[in-house]
C-alpha cells in the first residue's frame, strides 16, 4: 500500500511521510466505514478508488465489523491502471 500512496503522489513525497500517509488513509477508510453503517440503509458511498477496493479500503473494515452482506463495490478506473475481480465487483 506505501507504493500506491508514493505514486498517487507522483513519487513527490518523502518517504518519511509515508507510514504517516498510510495511518492517514486508513483512519479515513475507517471513519467512512462507521459512517456508512450509520446512515439509513440502503445508502451508497461515494469515494475515491483506493477507499473503495474490495482489497484494502472501505469494504475491509465492513468485513472486520461483520457487515460485508449485500455490498458491492463500483470501481471507475484510471486509463492504463488494471482492475481486477479481488478489487471491485464491477469497473
Amino acid at each position: 500500500m506505501l507504493a500506491d500512496i508514493r505514486e498517487s503522489h507522483c513519487g513527490l513525497l518523502p518517504d518519511s511521510q509515508l507510514p504517516a500517509m498510510l495511518a492517514v488513509q486508513q483512519q479515513r477508510d475507517r471513519r467512512m466505514t462507521e459512517a456508512l453503517l450509520a446512515a439509513p440503509q440502503p445508502s451508497v458511498l461515494l469515494a475515491g478508488a483506493f477507499h473503495v477496493r474490495k482489497d484494502l479500503g472501505v469494504p475491509l473494515y465492513l468485513a472486520d465489523l461483520s457487515a460485508q452482506a449485500g455490498n458491492a463495490v463500483l470501481i471507475l478506473a484510471e486509463v492504463g491502471r488494471a482492475v481486477d475481480a479481488s478489487m471491485a465487483d464491477y469497473v
